[in-house]
């Protein structure tokens, strides 16, 4: 075992009996250090910085006014106490002062201003007189004399210099009793004067030394403490006096100045000394569940907690799959000031992919990874969540309430359940859910389907009138399917199948056809957003939005409406379908545009913005839901048209789709404007929104 000893010269004390300490890291304080110990230890100056670090003092030399009341020792204490009677006492009686440049320097001149000037040593009469280091080599000046009383030469010491210039510090009188052990005589009195007057000099002198050392210490202890609460507050307190830094930070919000905080408290410390407090963490892991990979970018850029702290912070919570009392109840709480327009939302479900795998919960003693739905847990690997979130209509706000996990896609009458047990739970929270939001899985429509019958049953027979809402609770839910996914589903068929519109005939061959004569103009393209990942069939990316958006532009129809407008300029021939793709293009272009209003994405000649009462919006919703009642497809590849040898005309499910959330937009208009006295309400607030939870990894 590997023991830790004293430094000191003739201490033998090892970490066993005492408590050991460290040199500090501070070189001023270092300095002082080796200015005490060196004497007892030469050995000390042929160390390196780091080797003296590995160093250590005991306790023993240390005295009580170098600990705080609870015994830790100060961090600009030094050791004073280095000889038995020093330790015995507790009170430093002789203190020798080094310096590296003054080392063996016995000739130099010393300044009187010095703290380590020599001072009067006072001895019993008859004691031998030992003066350390008096060493004969004459001097041109020299500090002041060693007086001997009760000694025979005390004349001859006023008279010849000392020749001790070594740098002592001070020496303390052993026994107080020394003038009265001999008789004064009449021939020493003067003498006795004279020496108790040099003794006073030499006193107010050691006075004068003492303040200046604790100048310097007070010195060196704020150079040490340079992470301390008192240079902090210094700091804010010169900050204090910027005007513009005080007037433009508390018009920051409450979580950007406990960010800005966070960093200027965290600049000087190391990684791995960083702590944080509860309010940070929840803002870091805020910023990590909303992107993962901007986290690990912010992370190198800011001083923000780990993964694995957040994590951690995430697993004391303990949320079991289904529903959870606690949710609701701070969703109770937390909406008892919000007035009605706040409480108004939507109910929005959808599936999310996870990565099958198990984990051990210690905390509840539970493995997860099974499936659980509905209180009812399986042995079956779940590779999927389903997960149901509260949104905002007129506020933007989200919450999510509940969670399962499932193999695949749960069935549609677990579905039905789970609908019928959270809806009731969300209304006695207060808040006036209006809606459903999911995409068109075939179990979402499947269930949808099976709720809506069970409401037109119930109509009937209390003879009320359908207006195409389903009732679960005793309240009715409009059912919005998620309009990115509408247009998709409509691109997808187009892509294969060939539009009857209006008794005309759009085909995808035309975009292809604008899309080859576009790519060849080179850096003068009409359409430079379109690349072969937008038209091709073999490489387009079916489950990206934005690629289906950027097909179904108003760019895109007046390129193939210049383009035919062109060929009949030369021919005096029109593309029989050109004209067409263009009218279907830019229908779809203006439908998904009034679904998508959003703040800031208004543009002038668009139905990208918000819905009032009086808008373009409702008439335009009116006219589409008979025009995609009337267009159909016409399939030439399945099988039943390939066995039938000839065209079906068929309906696809999106079709259907926009019917209903279009019908759903006017039902709940007309609701927010006339019930709830609602002056505008923007369509993207009613729509799926889980990507960042997608993009998590799970």
């Amino acid at each position: 075992m590997v023991y830790k000893k004293c430094c000191v010269g003739g201490c033998n004390t090892t970490h066993e009996t005492h408590r050991l300490f460290s040199f500090p890291r501070n070189d001023n304080l270092r300095n002082l250090w080796m200015s005490f110990i060196v004497p007892t230890n030469p050995q000390l100056i042929a160390l390196s910085k780091e080797q003296l670090l590995n160093k250590h003092v005991c306790e023993k030399h240390f005295d009580i006014f170098q600990f705080d009341n609870e015994g830790r020792r100060l961090r600009y204490s030094y050791p004073s106490l280095l000889t038995d009677n020093e330790i015995a006492h507790g009170v430093p009686l002789i203190a020798t002062g080094w310096d590296v440049t003054t080392e063996h320097n016995y000739c130099k001149v010393q300044d009187d201003d010095d703290f380590t000037e020599a001072v009067v040593v006072i001895r019993k009469p008859g004691s031998d007189v030992t003066i350390e280091h008096n060493y004969c080599k004459e001097q041109n000046d020299c500090s002041k004399s060693s007086v001997e009383i009760g000694s025979s030469d005390v004349g001859n010491s006023h008279e010849q210099p000392s020749c001790s210039n070594f740098s002592t510090v001070a020496t303390v009188v052993e026994n107080k009793d020394t003038f009265l052990e001999q008789p004064p005589s009449a021939s020493t009195k003067g003498m006795e004067i004279d020496v108790l007057e040099e003794l006073v000099g030499s006193v107010k002198k050691i006075v004068s030394r003492k303040r200046k050392l604790v100048k310097i210490l007070t010195n060196i202890a704020t150079e040490t403490l340079s992470d301390s609460v008192s240079q902090r507050l210094d700091q804010a307190q010169s900050l204090s006096r910027n005007k513009d830094l005080l007037e433009n930070f508390y018009l920051l919000n409450k979580q950007a100045q406990t960010f800005l905080f966070m960093q200027l408290k965290q600049i000087h410390k190391s990684k791995m000394a960083r702590r944080f407090t509860l309010d940070e963490k929840l803002i870091a892991l805020l910023i990590m569940k909303q992107s993962s990979k901007s986290y690990k970018l912010l992370e190198k850029m800011f001083a923000l907690p780990s993964k694995r702290t957040l994590n951690r912070l995430s697993e004391k919570v303990s949320i079991q799959p289904g529903l959870n009392p606690l949710i609701f109840e701070h969703i109770s709480n937390t909406t008892k000031k919000w007035d009605t327009k706040q409480k108004l939302c939507t109910i929005v479900f959808d599936e999310v992919s996870l990565t099958p795998h198990l984990t051990f919960n210690e905390k509840d003693d539970i493995i997860n990874g099974f499936v659980d739905i509905a209180g009812e847990r399986k042995l079956k690997y779940c590779d999927h969540a389903l997960v149901f979130m509260l949104r905002g209509i007129c506020s933007p706000w989200r919450q999510s309430v509940a969670f399962y996990f499932c193999e695949g896609t749960v069935s549609a009458a677990e579905l039905q359940c789970i609908l019928k047990q959270i809806v009731p739970q969300v209304i006695r929270t207060g808040l006036i859910p209006l809606g459903l939001v999911c995409d068109q899985g075939s179990t979402f429509r499947t269930a949808i389907r099976r709720l809506r019958e069970d409401t037109i049953r119930r109509r009937n027979i209390q003879g009320v009138h359908d207006d195409g809402s389903v009732n679960i609770a005793d309240h009715d839910l409009s059912i919005f399917f998620d309009p990115p996914h509408l247009l998709k589903g409509l691109r997808n068929n187009f892509l294969n199948k060939d539009i009857i519109w209006e008794e005309k005939t759009a085909s995808w061959k035309d975009i292809e056809f604008i899309f080859d004569l576009d790519s060849k103009l080179g850096h003068t393209r009409a359409l430079p957003k379109l690349t072969a990942h937008h038209v091709d069939r073999q490489k387009i990316k079916k489950m990206k939005v934005s690629v289906a958006a950027q097909v179904f532009s108003a760019r895109t129809a007046a390129m193939l409406k210049y383009t035919n407008a062109l060929n009949y300029f030369h021919t005096a021939n029109s593309d029989a379908t050109m004209a067409t793709t263009a009218e279907v293009v830019e229908f779809f272009d203006t439908l998904f545009d009034s679904v998508n209003g959003y703040p800031g994405g208004v543009q002038r000649g668009k139905l990208r913005r918000a819905v009032k009462q009086n808008s373009q919006h409702h008439t335009f919703w009116i006219e589409a839901i008979n025009k995609i009642k009337k267009m159909v497809f016409v399939d030439t590849s399945s099988k039943h048209a390939t066995k039938a040898e000839k065209p079906r005309l068929v309906r696809v499910p999106s079709q259907q789709g926009w019917i209903a959330t279009l019908e759903s937009f006017i039902r709940v208009s007309k609701l927010l404007f006339e019930q709830y006295n609602v002056e505008y309400y923007y369509p993207r607030n009613i729509r799926k929104f889980f990507w960042p939870y997608k993009s998590y990894k799970l």
